[in-house]
C-alpha cells in the first residue's frame, strides 16, 4: 500500500477519538511491537475506558486506502492507558504491546530430556499453553535438539528466542493478527519489489559485526553489516523482502508514526545474514542444582525426572553423568552409584545446561509411622544361639559367654559428624567411627573395636577356609560349643559329652 494516509484513513479501537494528536508503532526483529497513541476523547466514554481497560483489552489499528480496504496496522493487548484533563479537554494515552507478550508474562521451569524431540515439536509443546498461538518455523527444519535443553526462570517468550538462537536466527511478531503469531527465522518469499526514497541513511554497524565474528557465527562478513534508513510511505513489516539501491534487503525494523498529519514509515533495511543473532545462554543457571528422583541407572550414568517437571516424560531418555567421590583415569578409584527413586541433584557449573551432571542430594527428613521402626536399619543384631568368635588383641579370655550384640534401634547416621557410615537400602552398612569399625548385614556384625579387639557375630554359620596354611595364635586360645571335631589325614579327636580319639595310631602320655 503507498497511498497517501492522514488522520482520517486510521481507525483504532476500542478507542474513539474525536481527534487524533499522537500515534507511534514501533515494529522489530526478536522483540514485541509497541504502539503508544494520543488523543482527545468525548467526556461521555473517559469514564468507561478508563474503568473497563485491563489485561484482556485488545486494541486494534486499521489504515484505510483510497481504493475503501482495510489494511491491519497493529493488533495487540493494552499495557497502560491514563487520562489527562487541560482546560477541560480530555485526552487519553494508551500504550499496547504486541499478543506475542502473552509469552513474556510468567516465567517457567521445565526440562526436555528426549533427544529424538525435534526443536518444532519442542516449539509445539510450548505453545500449547495458548490455544490460538501459532509459530511459522522456518529455521529449524524439523532437526532433533540432540541433547538435554531445560526452560529455568524464563517466560516462554524469552525460552524461544534462545531456542531459535540456536540457529543463529530471531524471532519476529506478525502484529497483523489477534493471537500471538511469529515467525522463527526469517521468513522467505514476502518480497514487496522495489522501493525509492528521496531521503536515506546509510550506516554501517561495527559493534553488532565485531559481536558476531567474536561469536563465531557462521559466514559472517562486515559488508552485512550495512544499513539503510529509508523514510516511505509504503506500509511494511518486519521480515519483509525489499529492492533498494541494486540490493536485496529485508526489513529489519520499522517506525511508523504521523509527521505532518500525514503516516510515514522509517524502516532499517539490512542483509539477511546481518540480522542473525549470536547464540544465546541462560546464564542463571551458573551454579543451579535441581531436584529430582533416579529413574534409571546404567554405568557411571543415570536418568531423572526433575522435581521442577510437572509430570514425567515417557520419552526420557538422556543421561546424566553422575559425579561419583573418587574415579580415575584408568579406573580406579571409588564407583557407588544411586538406585531408582534415590533423591539426586542435577549441578551445573556453567550456562551450557548440556554440561549438567548429577551429584548426591541434600538429605530430607523421613516421615516415620508411630510405633513403627525403619525396615532397612541395617545393623547387626543377635541372640545366644547365635555362633560368635571373639579375638582380643592383649590376650584376654573370650568364651560363649561373651554377650551376642544387642538389637540396636534406629539411630540418626548424622548426629555424630566423626562417625561415618555408608549404608544401601537393603540394610548393609559400613560404619567407620573414632574407636572402632563395624560392617554389618542382617543379624550378622564384624566389629574392629580399639578397646575389646575383634568381635565376630553370626545368626548362620561362619566358614574359614585357606589353600594352604590357616594359623592361629594367641596367648590363650579357648573354643566352647555343643561338639567340638578336629580332624586331619583320616585322624579326629571329637569332643562332646564324651571325647573320642580316631586314628590308625594313638599314643598318649
Amino acid at each position: 500500500m503507498k497511498d497517501t494516509i492522514t488522520y482520517g484513513h486510521i481507525e483504532i479501537m476500542p478507542y474513539e477519538f474525536t481527534h487524533l494528536q499522537e500515534l507511534k508503532i514501533v515494529k522489530t526483529v526478536n522483540d514485541h511491537a509497541r504502539m503508544v497513541c494520543t488523543g482527545i476523547i468525548s467526556d461521555e466514554r473517559r469514564e468507561s475506558y478508563i474503568r473497563a481497560s485491563d489485561e484482556e483489552t485488545q486494541v486494534k489499528a486499521f489504515v484505510m486506502d483510497n481504493s475503501g480496504n482495510r489494511h491491519p496496522l497493529f493488533r495487540g493487548i493494552v499495557l497502560d492507558v491514563e487520562e489527562n484533563v487541560v482546560h477541560g479537554v480530555h485526552y487519553l494515552t494508551f500504550e499496547a504491546i504486541s499478543h506475542t507478550y502473552e509469552l513474556d508474562i510468567k516465567r517457567h521451569k521445565r526440562s526436555f530430556q528426549n533427544p529424538k524431540l525435534t526443536y518444532n515439536g519442542l516449539i509445539e509443546s510450548i505453545l500449547s499453553a495458548y490455544p490460538k498461538a501459532e509459530a511459522l518455523d522456518v529455521a529449524t527444519h524439523n532437526t532433533p535438539i540432540g541433547t538435554f535443553i531445560m526452560q529455568y526462570d524464563e517466560t516462554d517468550w524469552q525460552f524461544l528466542k534462545r531456542i531459535a538462537s540456536h540457529f543463529y536466527s530471531p524471532l519476529i511478531p506478525a502484529v497483523g493478527y489477534g493471537v500471538p503469531k511469529f515467525y522463527v527465522g526469517l521468513p522467505t518469499g514476502l518480497s514487496k519489489g522495489e522501493i525509492t526514497a528521496a531521503q536515506y541513511k546509510v550506516s554501517k554497524r561495527i559493534a553488532d559485526f565485531q559481536t558476531a565474528s567474536d561469536n563465531h557465527i557462521p559466514g559472517v562478513r562486515d559488508e552485512d553489516f550495512i544499513q539503510y534508513e529509508v523514510k516511505t510511505e509504503t506500509l511494511l513489516e518486519p521480515g519483509y523482502e525489499v529492492t533498494f539501491k541494486g540490493h536485496h534487503l529485508l526489513v529489519a525494523e520499522v517506525l511508523t508514526e504521523m509527521k505532518d498529519s500525514i503516516l510515514a514509515h522509517t524502516c532499517k533495511l539490512s542483509p539477511r545474514s546481518g540480522l542473525r543473532p549470536i547464540k544465546e545462554y541462560n546464564r542463571s543457571i551458573i551454579g543451579a542444582s535441581i531436584q529430582g528422583k533416579v529413574l534409571s541407572v546404567h554405568r557411571d550414568k543415570i536418568r531423572a525426572k526433575l522435581d521442577m517437571d510437572d509430570q514425567q516424560d515417557p520419552n526420557t531418555d538422556y543421561w546424566f553423568p553422575y559425579s561419583t567421590i573418587y574415579a580415575s583415569a584408568d579406573n580406579t578409584g571409588w564407583y557407588c552409584m544411586p538406585e531408582e527413586n534415590d533423591s539426586i541433584r542435577i549441578y551445573f557449573p556453567s550456562y551450557k545446561e548440556e554440561e549438567g551432571y548429577a551429584i548426591s542430594s541434600v538429605k530430607r527428613e523421613p516421615q516415620h509411622s508411630s510405633g513403627k521402626s525403619s525396615a532397612t536399619s541395617g545393623h547387626g543384631t543377635a541372640t545366644s544361639t547365635h555362633s560368635i568368635a571373639s579375638a582380643s588383641s592383649d590376650g584376654s579370655n573370650s568364651s560363649s559367654s561373651l554377650p551376642a550384640a544387642a538389637p540396636e534401634p534406629d539411630r540418626d547416621r548424622m548426629a555424630d559428624p566423626a562417625i561415618k557410615t555408608l549404608r544401601t537400602k537393603y540394610g548393609k552398612e559400613i560404619m567407620l567411627a573414632p574407636d572402632k569399625i563395624v560392617i554389618s548385614a542382617s543379624d550378622m556384625s564384624i566389629t574392629i573395636s580399639d578397646q575389646s579387639g575383634i568381635d565376630i557375630v553370626s545368626g548362620k554359620n561362619i566358614n574359614i577356609s585357606a589353600t594352604s596354611q590357616l594359623s592361629m595364635s594367641s596367648g590363650t586360645l579357648q573354643l566352647s560349643a555343643g561338639k567340638i571335631e578336629l580332624s586331619g589325614n583320616g585322624n579326629s579327636i571329637t569332643l562332646d559329652k564324651t571325647t573320642t580319639f580316631s586314628g590308625t595310631e594313638i599314643k598318649m602320655n
